[in-house]
């Protein structure tokens, strides 16, 4: 047997949501509602699946490798410059990218102990140690990331809203923590579910980046812009952090398809207000309901409520699993008694409440 490196024998796994697929064949179900991976229940807007449907006839041609016209949109849309943003295959190929760009052995990066997985994988990938800040409540707690930075600290991964807790901190304390955090280290923002959140909440990312050398933002069209399948995430920040990031970067990295669709997807703002306003309602429901039943659910600023029980969760979410409901298990996230829930239709979360009524 080919024997494996040694760092990646000891990595965790990222586990996605069971995909609706794999159900089907598994136990028969002609439909499924797929709670698990945060995807836009309402999918894209009606000029992306115009644009894709044209689009088509030209797979046959290598994508534009700079992302020449999309970037020119993320430009205007975030008042920067081009020269300020890289596209990813995902905004997580972006964070790999960092990993790749500017952590090694003996550097520190250092994340909330609930912290989206791939910061973990990708920093232990480089062979740099792993540091936890605690989370009270879920929630990351800006102070103690600042008293856990040494002078080995290379990299801080923050998300806001964070997954897998959806918790949040205010635009206020992130520029505190921004004023706070030494120059020499890189901060890597996630606001991959920023769209949900107040916009009083998110970050001026012309101002931020230009003032905060060190700040590297990165945003996705996986989520309130329902382009999940298309993989299409950026980053923004100064020229220099693009610049290095995009030495290792794989040619060609983001399709001809998920360029023409991110494009059109920027075009229709209302689409995107719909797919936040659905949330509101849908989350507004689902936390009224949960109360009714006495689940624990923490406060939200995403696409989804992290639930809590009193015993391990692995057994409710293999029952909803039969009546063709998928959410998410968090074992692989040291949260054994939770199950983290996307906000779906109106039909998707009634059946889910319904379901777990008869499960509870």
């Amino acid at each position: 047997m080919i024997k494996s490196s040694t760092r990646v024998r000891g990595l965790p796994s990222y586990k996605p949501g069971k995909p609706i697929e794999e159900l089907q064949r598994e136990l028969g179900f002609e439909k499924v509602t797929k709670l698990a991976s945060n995807e836009s229940p309402i999918g894209p807007s009606p000029l992306v699946i115009a644009e894709l449907e044209k689009f088509t006839r030209q797979v046959h041609l290598y994508p534009d490798g700079d992302c020449f016209e999309l970037k020119k949109k993320l430009a205007f849309k975030e008042e920067i410059l081009p020269n300020q943003i890289i596209l990813g295959n995902g905004s997580n190929e972006v964070l790999e990218l960092v990993a790749h760009s500017y952590l090694e052995e003996g550097d520190e990066a250092l994340m909330g102990e609930y912290c989206f997985i791939v910061y973990p994988i990708v920093s232990s990938l480089s062979r740099a140690t792993v540091v936890r800040s605690s989370m009270e409540n879920m929630a990351i707690d800006l102070i103690d990331l600042l008293a856990r930075v040494t002078e080995k600290t290379k990299v801080i991964f923050l998300a806001n809203p964070n997954n897998p807790t959806g918790t949040r901190s205010t635009k206020k304390e992130i520029e505190v923590f921004l004023d706070e955090v030494p120059k020499n280290i890189l901060v890597v923002l996630d606001e991959a579910y920023s769209e949900y959140m107040s916009p009083d909440d998110v970050l001026n990312v012309c101002e931020d980046i230009n003032k905060h050398k060190n700040l590297l933002v990165l945003k996705t069209f996986s989520k309130a812009y329902g382009l999940a399948g298309l993989r299409v995430g950026y980053g923004m920040a100064d020229s220099t952090i693009i610049e290095t990031l995009n030495k290792p970067r794989e040619p060609f990295n983001v399709n001809s398809l998920a360029q023409a669709a991110a494009i059109r997807a920027l075009e229709d703002p209302q689409h995107v207000a719909k797919a936040v306003s659905t949330n509101k309602e849908g989350m507004i429901y689902l936390k009224s309901e949960l109360n009714k039943l006495n689940i624990k659910t923490y406060p939200s600023y995403a696409n989804f409520l992290l639930l809590e029980f009193k015993s391990n969760a692995r057994t409710l979410y293999e029952e909803l699993l039969k009546v063709g409901i998928i959410t998410r298990p968090l074992e692989n996230y040291g949260l054994m008694n939770h199950l983290r829930v996307t906000i779906g239709t109106e039909e998707n979360n009634l059946q889910f409440i319904a379901e777990l009524k008869k499960l509870i």
